[in-house]
């Protein structure tokens, strides 16, 4: 890595950048499509916090939950807030799917035929399986049926929470271009990683083209979801097994797979300062609430 080429590491920088301008403008998208305005300066900055708590808490969805929360706090809507987080990373998920599933149409043949059975097999079903989830979340007999059942549900007021979160979802019905365009954005973030990816390995002089590290980034970023810190560990297991298969080196994958974690500290530092504002601005206004009603 100390012989990494700086100019190629500064584009990936770069386009990292940009993927995280353009998946701030899928959150703003989304939440436009319903009718909650929210500046998109703050949704970027919520992005960035969420990034630095990726550091800390379970698997990449940690930052999801920081995210709904601070979006709840700003509008005051705990269940769009969520719900708007949820259908984000489902679109995020069903982009990652599509370009693994088009990726692997090009580059099938450098798998065995087991192999590439295989990884065929998991790719279509779990783009199946997003499908046919989204489908359902949307449709309104399912949502009536999940409804009723968990109407029944009256300890600690879950049932209710999750109606509320459902009854959220089907705004989303009514939001079909939001959501297209929220896809069509999520399927641009995704060939912005795989770009950034690309320049990482251009970096270190890997022998890797762009096809074939649009199979890598999705099938790594999706078992980055498993339980982890931020990916650590099963994200580079990853890296290390799809590499090997066109002859990259251990030394070499794992290398790819750091600087893929690296650029995203870097965000993680600007959200940390963001995070450190913004507490300090709203003990301010806790202060200022404070004398406030001591004058009264």
């Amino acid at each position: 890595m100390r012989q990494a080429d700086a100019n190629w590491l500064a584009l990936a920088l770069l386009v990292f950048s940009c993927s995280v301008f353009l998946i701030a403008r899928r959150w703003h998208v989304l939440l436009g499509g319903v009718g909650i305005q929210v500046p998109y300066g703050s949704l970027l900055r919520y992005y960035l916090i969420g990034y630095f708590f990726n550091n800390f808490l379970p698997t990449t969805i940690g930052g999801d939950v920081s995210r709904a929360y601070n979006l709840a706090q700003h509008t005051d809507k705990k269940a769009d807030s969520i719900a708007s987080v949820l259908m984000e990373r489902i679109l995020g998920l069903l982009a990652t799917l599509s370009l693994a599933a088009i990726a692997l149409i090009l580059v099938v043949d450098r798998f065995s035929a087991e192999a590439g059975s295989y990884l065929s097999f998991i790719i279509l079903f779990l783009l199946t399986a997003g499908l046919i989830s989204v489908a359902a979340l949307l449709h309104p007999w399912f949502y009536k049926l999940v409804s009723g059942i968990f109407a029944r549900l009256t300890w600690m007021g879950i049932g209710e929470k999750v109606q509320q979160l459902l009854q959220a979802f089907q705004i989303y019905r009514r939001a079909r271009f939001a959501v297209l365009k929220g896809f069509l954005l999520s399927l641009s973030c995704q060939l912005l990683l795989v770009t950034m990816n690309f320049c990482l390995a251009k970096s270190l002089s890997l022998p890797v083209d762009f096809s074939y590290l649009m199979l890598v980034v999705p099938a790594t970023f999706a078992i980055g979801l498993l339980p982890s810190i931020n990916g650590l560990g099963v994200r580079d297991l990853g890296y290390e097994r799809l590499l090997s298969q066109i002859g990259i080196s251990s030394v070499g994958a794992l290398s790819l797979s750091f600087l893929n974690t690296l650029l995203p500290l870097s965000a993680s530092i600007a959200g940390g300062i963001c995070l450190l504002f913004q507490r300090k601005s709203a003990i301010m206004a806790e202060q200022s609430l404070s004398s406030d009603s001591a004058q009264e």
